[in-house]
C-alpha cells in the first residue's frame, strides 16, 4: 500500500452532521466490537469502533494526525487526528504482557501520514502470547460532541485503503484558530 493513499477523509453527511470516513489501519477481516473477547471494548468502555482479525502485522495510520500514546510495548497506539478524531488502535486482546512482538515505528508527538507504518508486529508470536490477535480500534472522543458510528465495513478490508467506519459528528470540530470546522470553511 501507497503511503499517502487513502479515501476521502472528511465529508458532510447527508443527515445533517459532519462525517469522517476513517480507514482501516490493519488489513483483515472485520469483527463487530461487540465481539471482542474482552468487556473493555466489547461494552464500548473506552469508546466505539470496530475490530480487524488482521492477516498481517503491520499496522498504518489511518488519517493524518499525531501520534499522542505508544503504550511501553508497542501493542497499542493513540492517534489525534487532523480532523479531531481520538483514535486507539489495541493490537491483540490481553497482549500488553506480549514483550519482543510489537516493533514500535513512531514516537508520541510524531506526525504521521495516513498509510505511515506505525507498527509491526510478529502475529504468530501475538496468536501464542495474547488471547486473541483481534484487534479493535476505537474513537474514544465520541462524547464531546454527540459523535456517533455509522457504516461499519463488514468482511475484508486493506489496510490504508478501505473505509473501516464513518464518525458522524451532531456539531462541527473546531479548527485549530478556533473558527470553526476546516469542513465547514471547504477545505477538503
Amino acid at each position: 500500500m501507497a503511503e499517502g493513499v487513502a479515501p476521502r477523509a472528511r465529508r458532510r453527511d447527508g443527515g445533517g452532521g459532519h462525517g469522517v470516513a476513517v480507514p482501516a489501519p490493519l488489513t483483515g477481516r472485520v469483527v463487530p466490537l461487540d465481539q471482542v473477547p474482552d468487556p473493555v471494548f466489547a461494552e464500548r468502555m473506552v469508546g466505539d469502533g470496530a475490530a480487524v482479525l488482521p492477516e498481517d502485522g503491520q499496522v498504518v495510520a489511518p488519517l493524518a494526525g499525531t501520534v499522542t500514546a505508544l503504550f511501553p510495548t508497542g501493542h497499542a497506539v493513540g492517534l489525534r487526528t487532523d480532523e479531531g478524531l481520538e483514535l486507539l488502535i489495541h493490537v491483540g486482546i490481553d497482549s500488553a504482557h506480549a514483550e519482543g512482538v510489537f516493533a514500535a515505528l513512531v514516537r508520541v508527538g510524531d506526525r504521521v501520514r495516513p498509510g505511515q507504518p506505525l507498527i509491526r508486529a510478529d502475529l504468530g508470536r501475538l496468536a501464542a502470547a495474547a488471547r486473541s490477535v483481534l484487534s479493535p480500534v476505537v474513537v474514544t472522543n465520541l462524547d464531546e460532541r454527540a459523535g456517533r458510528i455509522a457504516e461499519p465495513a463488514r468482511g475484508p478490508v486493506r489496510a490504508g485503503r478501505d473505509v473501516l467506519f464513518r464518525v458522524v459528528w451532531a456539531e462541527p470540530a473546531p479548527a485549530p484558530d478556533g473558527r470553526g470546522s476546516t469542513v465547514s470553511r471547504g477545505r477538503g
